[in-house]
């Protein structure tokens, strides 16, 4: 079955929110603390809640779904709070069990298309500094420009992309 990438829909904010929840305890096991990971399946439902609230305030919001199960999803805006003149991808994310399968380039060429398409030349990424898909950035081709805090307390490596 082939891969869809679609915007996400307010009927996705309950499997979104749950995604969401497993892939940052899978994700940042060790790197995050357990408190804070846990509070992702505390409140999935208030996830779920915002999720459906600002979904008209994140239009490039989608989700990458394999025989109607969400197992990916990206979002980004054109405009980076850290850096001038650059679009800024802030959640790129699959579940584990479907990593390593090119379902992340996917996800990552579809937002570059878009935004490339508005006349954006540059790009960043923010990444948690222990994440393994650090490597997969600078296999995209990510630069590393800096880091900074990530809620005050993790270190975020940060990666210019020139598209």
């Amino acid at each position: 079955m082939k891969p869809i990438i679609r915007k996400r829909k307010i009927e996705d904010s309950t499997e979104l929110a749950h995604s969401i929840a497993v892939v940052w305890n899978t994700t940042y096991k060790g790197i995050v603390d357990d408190d804070y990971l846990k509070g992702f399946f505390d409140h999935e439902k208030e996830t779920a809640e915002k999720l459906k609230n600002n979904i008209n305030k994140q239009p490039d919001y989608y989700v990458l779904t394999l025989q109607d199960k969400i197992i990916g999803w990206i979002y980004y805006t054109l405009d980076s709070e850290k850096v001038d003149d650059a679009a800024e991808i802030h959640a790129l994310y699959l579940l584990k069990e479907y990593q390593g399968n090119g379902y992340g380039r996917l996800l990552y060429e579809y937002a570059v298309n878009n935004i490339v398409k508005k006349g954006i030349k540059n790009l960043i990424i923010g990444c948690l500094d222990g994440n393994p898909s650090n490597e997969f950035y600078k296999h995209l081709g990510g630069k590393y420009i800096g880091n900074n805090l990530f809620r005050d307390k993790y270190l975020e490596n940060i990666y210019l992309f020139e598209l």
